[in-house]
């Protein structure tokens, strides 16, 4: 699997499958194993990019302050150097905010746009939150901070139901060759911090779906509501059952939403 240099960075990726071009990108310190649920069923029916963002994985981690138009051009320099004109864009959560961007900035090369777990722009709470991660972070070991970063990310209900499945997300985590480093962490939470679409949404012209989880904490549906309510024709969708990571908690779900989306905005 390639790197490309795109602009200051190399960008690591990883491609599957064959046909309208769908490109996956994921959110705060996940790499593209991150997809590990999605690519193999989307790459059945399409070609499927997912890669690395800066500052995770096996691409580059400058260390000076992110943003997520940066990661936006970061992603469309990719898709130039893969040899994609348009293609259909998912993001989730900080992906989201990369993906919004995207569309913003880059419109032509949108075919269709989703957004899971996302925001237009942090609240108060959730900067607050932020702060509180930027704090608990450094104090911790890398096994104890993941184990602390799923309380948010994760329902209560998969807690309670399936702590096999929690306890192998956590060691898959662990076990990652490529962790995240403590500056990528906080070079990738400049960019949490300071996104802000709001107002600039609503000249948004691609198909678009907004989805969101019943149970998410970390982002709740308030934002998902918002985005929906600020984008010209957005679809919104609500997955039960499930939190923060629910194209893991429910991946049966999450990507029968993504492929029925596609169906309907193929080329």
């Amino acid at each position: 699997m390639p790197k490309v240099r795109v602009g200051d960075v190399e960008i690591f990726y990883a491609e599957a499958g064959a046909g309208d071009p769908v490109v996956l990108i994921m959110g705060f310190g996940g790499d593209h194993v991150a997809w590990g649920f999605q690519t193999p069923v989307l790459s059945e029916h399409y070609r499927v990019i997912a890669f690395d963002n800066r500052g995770v994985g096996q691409s580059d981690c400058p260390d000076v302050p992110y943003t997520t138009r940066q990661m936006a051009d970061d992603t469309v320099g990719l898709l130039d150097a893969v040899g994609i004109d348009r293609a259909h864009v998912i993001g989730c959560s900080m992906g989201g905010l990369i993906a919004q961007e995207v569309a913003l900035n880059h419109p032509t090369r949108v075919r269709s746009l989703q957004l899971h777990c996302t925001y237009a722009r942090p609240d108060r709470a959730l900067l607050a939150l932020m702060d509180a991660w930027g704090t608990i972070r450094p104090a911790l070991g890398a096994e104890a901070w993941m184990r602390t970063a799923c309380l948010w990310l994760f329902a209560a209900r998969t807690y309670n139901e399936r702590p096999s499945f929690v306890e192998a997300v956590v060691q898959t985590a662990l076990a990652n060759p490529n962790p995240f480093s403590l500056t990528g962490f906080r070079r990738q939470g400049d960019a949490l911090r300071t996104h802000d679409s709001f107002d600039r949404l609503k000249t948004l012209s691609c198909p678009t779906l907004v989805g969101g989880a019943e149970e998410d904490i970390l982002v709740p549906v308030r934002f998902s509501r918002e985005l929906a309510e600020r984008i010209p024709g957005a679809e919104l969708q609500i997955v039960a059952g499930a939190g923060h990571v629910y194209f893991w908690e429910r991946p049966e779900a999450f990507n029968r939403m993504c492929l029925e989306f596609l169906a309907r905005h193929r080329d």
